[in-house]
């Protein structure tokens, strides 16, 4: 059992480091073979994470699309990360900004015709995540440079000061991991998707796990069968793998496919002890939620109200519940 990373395509290392304090290796989507962010391939070799690319073909049309958006979004609104931004309750390719609309500007077209062809959703799905991929990498960029630059006038603070220089480097993967919030943006919109990936994995785990809050508490809020089956925290990050940490992970998974096969959502008969000392650095924690009766494919097409009519798609997988863990720092 491999616990799959939503409802995002990009994942930031702090991200990362927190989430394999728990789980060997994630399993990520990404909604085309285009431009696979270079942090996650080398985190991919070194087996940290699994890169899944559920639905491939179009590249080509997809890339032409997303570079159509690019240059209407330089011209129209100055940023081709500007529409996040701007619109934060609407989503591209979706909406009224249609992939018709969007080549219609940029021909400069007197009138702008609907198109009356029913839209590939799938298709809109992959273009939107490539764009919030984008967004959200560039985010975690910025967000990067930002904490540089506040380190460098700690440091210089100190110097003045005469304070031991020390004092900030300690808090560094905390802040790092704190201004990590690219879950803030257009939430139900990624989920929705998102879904659309999910239900062309062939290979579909019942395990699911995401660091933003405003994910967890949208599927919580539609689901109020969902119940806590497990807590654990004062988990140290660290970034060495010794056998021990891999031993007690190895004990988590086991655990956790006991507790799907009897499905029994009582948190009280579920105890796995942490074998980290108490003060062994940052901590991260995890919340684990049973939806009981829905299999992944069910849990998610309902909350997103999308099903792929597609016949051949394994809608089942054998699960008859679902698990949603939530990793928070």
């Amino acid at each position: 059992m491999k616990p799959i990373y939503f409802p995002f395509t990009h994942i930031s290392e702090p991200v990362l480091e927190a989430l394999s304090a728990f789980f060997k290796q994630i399993i990520v989507y990404q909604p085309s073979s285009l431009n696979i962010p270079e942090s996650m391939q080398k985190q991919a070799d070194s087996n940290l994470l699994e890169i899944r690319i559920p639905v491939k073909g179009d590249e080509n049309k997809i890339d032409g699309i997303v570079k159509d958006y690019k240059s209407w979004a330089n011209i129209h609104q100055g940023s081709e990360m500007a529409f996040f931004k701007t619109k934060p309750d609407m989503i591209p390719f979706f909406g009224e900004f249609s992939t018709s609309q969007i080549k219609a500007d940029i021909k400069k077209k007197e009138q702008k015709q609907q198109n009356e062809k029913k839209q590939d959703s799938l298709l809109n799905a992959r273009i939107f995540l490539h764009m919030a991929q984008e967004f959200d990498s560039q985010n975690w960029e910025i967000n990067k440079e930002l904490l540089l630059l506040e380190e460098k006038a700690s440091d210089l603070i100190d110097d003045l000061k005469g304070e031991d220089e020390l004092s900030f480097k300690g808090n560094d993967r905390e802040k790092a991991l704190k201004i990590d919030y690219q879950s803030d943006y257009m939430t139900p919109d990624r989920i929705i998707a998102w879904t659309h990936l999910l239900q062309y994995d062939r290979d579909m785990s019942n395990l699911f796990i995401t660091n933003s809050r405003s994910a967890i508490e949208h599927l919580v809020e539609k689901t109020p069968e969902a119940k806590i089956v497990l807590s654990i925290d004062s988990i140290p990050l660290t970034n060495s793998r010794d056998k021990k940490t891999e031993k007690w992970q190895e004990s988590l998974i086991k655990q956790l496919e006991l507790l799907l096969e009897n499905s029994l959502p009582a948190s009280e008969d579920i105890k796995i002890k942490s074998p980290f000392d108490k003060d062994d650095g940052k901590k991260v924690s995890l919340t684990l939620y049973l939806v009981p009766g829905e299999s992944p494919y069910k849990f998610f097409t309902r909350i997103a109200w999308h099903k792929t009519p597609v016949k051949e798609i394994n809608k089942e997988a054998g699960f008859n519940s679902t698990l949603i863990g939530f990793v928070e720092f």
